[in-house]
């Protein structure tokens, strides 16, 4: 500005270190903030400056100093909206500047196992744009990593994602001895003030899972008077001593923050401010932790349909070329795998949640450790997948209004839940993430007790297209081995901005003979008027492993297309490439992995889709610290689903004739 705001004299001292104050301005000269996908994240530097000099009585006048400090920040409002529903608890879900968003993210944990290197500039961006690429709007950072760095929540304004932060308390019960809890207050209160000029933080949370270990493990702790005494301390910590901390977060002065909230999962705020809930799991109210581990993640029906799911996810393997960088010369990919699992329930939900779908046998992979990465990949994100159209199905009447699966990152090369390893490579969930998170979208669930299909349209193109828009609803019926459509159905539909609409249908109005469930699938698209398909999913009728008439869709990749980026100012050089992917008949599951001694990550538009037609152009990018490295036909390697289905389905028969040859000798005899 022209004319910047001057406070004036101000008398500060040891005894009063503090000065504040407030600059007015005026709601016409500035443009608010947005999360991704609703607007622009427009920030604005504040440049404060504060000269200070001694008073003129004893002691002797000294020289000025100038003290001076420059922020970015935003303006916006976020309200959590708790409104009570009769017999079915009260809404939990935010508002940004008075506008209603479906929170879509993921957890982050610290980018690295080492502390010292957590805040490494190159890493943060790289993971937090690439959630910002994925059309989450939102991080939470988990209670049990660390407070991130200034470079973290700048990057988040910078890029539009809000931040749910948990203090960093977790799964545990904590003392309340005088040091042990003024360390803890002193612990808050700076990283409130760290944290309170950023507009992306929307929500911060005193812990993590501790009011949920409390009130699940009451019948272990050996008495009441044992319990009482965890919760009477419990409540002294966090609702004593921490929350008061974070008030100055929500500046109670004008409110654009909500909370703190005592604890996630939770009863929300307006539930939870004076006694522990005893079922804070409750769909109805707050926010709530999913896990079944040794459940069916591609079953819709075993998804909670709560208010917010907070926690989510299956596991899966990083890249092998991430293991394979991790790797000393003296040690083995399994034993390396071995040494990594660290969850208490070992390969099991993993390997279990594979064997549902494909025919794998989990007592080998330990000799199939590249067929596990895929598959194991697949299934993590057809769990998160099929978990997030629940959930995002249910926004309508904002019944659901928020998924954060876990977790986004890893700390190190492990079998873990995340959609990027440690290296930066993207897992097919982070793939899919794109389109399950997409602002236009299509969700297809099957209502398999009824034998029907849950279809829900799903629009939040705030930013781009605020009004109401036409779209050409198709379902689109395919044999396995055909690239054609044989079949299809269209109806109008037309979407208000930041809405979805439902509706269930018949399953035979689509399947019926000579189609099956089995030899069969939908491909179900919205277009605008001029044709243009804007979004899309396929639906399966039946599990991978039942398929009937799949054949070998003799897939290739070749490179169409190749740029580079020798900018003599850049510090790497930027590699892209377009790949040309051409099959003969529909290819389940596209995974396509670049292999090059020199390519550590790499960047792929689609990967793990269903191809349905002839050609599909998929882009490739990647970096070079010194050359513009160029790749053949050989370093990309293809798969799909398609060649292990007609490998089984092959051993079948071979079974099925041997047990037949068998019988007749027998008849023989």
């Amino acid at each position: 500005t022209e004319n910047p705001y001057k406070v004036g004299l101000k008398t500060i001292s040891y005894q009063s270190p503090r000065v504040t104050f407030q600059v007015p301005v005026p709601k016409e000269s500035v443009e608010l903030w947005w999360p991704n996908g609703y607007g622009e994240p427009h920030l604005y530097p504040i440049f404060v400056s504060a000269t200070c000099w001694s008073q003129t009585d004893e002691p002797q006048l000294r020289a000025k100093t100038v003290s001076q400090q420059l922020v970015k920040v935003g303006f916006r409002t976020v309200e959590l909206i708790e409104d009570p529903e009769e017999g079915q608890g009260r809404t939990f879900y935010f508002k940004v500047n008075g506008v209603p968003v479906f929170i879509k993210g993921a957890a982050y944990l610290p980018a690295d196992i080492l502390p010292e290197n957590y805040d490494d500039a190159e890493k943060v961006d790289h993971i937090l744009r690439s959630a910002q690429e994925a059309n989450m709007n939102l991080i939470r950072v988990w209670g049990g990593g660390l407070y991130e760095s200034k470079t973290f929540y700048d990057t988040a304004d910078k890029l539009g994602l809000m931040v749910w932060q948990d203090m960093t308390f977790t799964k545990a019960t904590y003392p309340v001895i005088d040091f042990f809890v003024e360390s803890i207050r002193v612990e808050t209160s700076q990283n409130a003030k760290f944290l309170a000029s950023h507009p992306s933080l929307i929500l911060i949370v005193t812990n993590n899972e501790i009011e949920l270990f409390i009130v699940q493990n009451k019948e272990s702790f050996g008495s009441e008077h044992e319990y009482k005494r965890l919760e009477n301390e419990y409540k002294q910590l966090f609702m004593g001593t921490i929350k008061p901390e974070l008030n100055v977060i929500s500046r109670n002065s004008f409110d654009p923050r909500p909370g703190p909230m005592i604890s996630t999962p939770s009863k929300g705020i307006e539930e939870n401010k004076k006694d522990l809930p005893l079922d804070l799991q409750s769909v109805n109210y707050g926010d709530v932790h999913f896990w079944q581990e040794y459940s069916d993640g591609c079953d819709p029906d075993i998804y909670p349909r709560a208010r917010f799911v907070s926690e989510y996810g299956f596991p899966s393997m990083p890249a092998i070329t991430s293991w394979n960088l991790t790797m000393s010369k003296d040690d083995t990919i399994v034993d390396l795998i071995k040494h990594r699992q660290h969850s208490i329930y070992g390969m099991t939900p993993m390997l279990q949640l594979i064997e549902r779908h494909i025919p794998f046998r989990a007592s080998n992979w330990e000799h199939d450790i590249n067929d596990l990465v895929y598959f194991s990949q697949l299934t993590q994100a057809m769990a998160a997948k099929t978990g997030t159209d629940v959930f995002r199905s249910q926004s309508v009447n904002y019944r659901t209004m928020g998924a954060i699966y876990w977790h986004l990152n890893d700390v190190w090369v492990a079998p873990t839940w995340s959609s990027i390893d440690y290296y930066g490579n993207y897992k097919l969930l982070y793939y899919w993430s794109k389109e399950f998170f997409a602002p236009l979208y299509v969700v297809a669930l099957m209502d398999a007790s009824n034998k029907r299909i849950n279809i829900t349209l799903i629009r939040e193109e705030y930013k781009d297209y605020p009004d109401a828009r036409k779209y050409v609803e198709s379902i689109n019926l395919y044999y396995w081995d055909k690239l054609v459509s044989r079949k299809s159905f269209t109806r109008d539909e037309v979407l208000e901005t930041n809405s979805a609409q439902q509706r269930s249908v018949a399953l035979d109005e689509f399947i019926s003979p000579p189609f099956t469930v089995k030899n069969s699938f939908l491909e179900i698209t919205l277009s605008n008027t001029k044709g243009e398909v804007l979004a899309s999913t396929f639906f399966l009728p039946t599990n991978m492993k039942n398929i009937e008439g799949i054949t070998d869709p003799k897939i290739t990749a070749e490179i169409s297309w190749r740029y580079c980026n020798e900018d003599a100012l850049s510090l790497k050089r930027r590699i892209a490439y377009s790949l040309l992917v051409r099959v003969k008949s529909p290819a389940l599951y596209v995974f396509i992995q670049i292999v090059h001694p020199k390519i550590k990550r790499y960047k792929l538009s689609q990967n793990g889709f269903i191809q349905a037609e002839p050609v599909k152009v998929i882009h490739l990018e990647y970096e070079h610290p010194t050359e513009c490295m160029t790749i053949s036909n050989e370093n990309i390697k293809v798969q799909t689903m398609n060649q292990y289905l007609l490998a089984e389905a092959e051993k079948k028969a071979q079974s099925a004739t041997n047990t037949r040859r068998r019988r007749r000798r027998k008849l023989d005899l």
